[in-house]
């Protein structure tokens, strides 16, 4: 009981502490560099994945709709 507190109060400083340091983490790769074709990639690539579950998800239901419509 004693080793799961001790876990959850390292996980719990190592967060706090690379929340101080965001520069050090570089967690984007996008973030960090100003050319223009990379932000053009970066919007284009976010707008693909923001699309792409509800293009497959209206694609289902309209499949199953098709299908129900052709058996009732």
């Amino acid at each position: 009981m004693c080793g799961m507190k001790f876990k959850f109060v390292l996980q719990l400083t190592l967060v706090y502490i690379f929340s101080l340091l965001p520069e050090r983490a570089n967690a984007c790769a996008v973030c960090f560099t100003a050319t223009e074709e990379t932000l053009e990639a970066f919007y284009a690539t976010t707008i693909i994945l923001t699309l792409l579950p509800l293009v497959m998800v209206s694609s289902i239901v309209y499949w199953l709709y098709r299908k129900h419509r052709k058996i009732g």
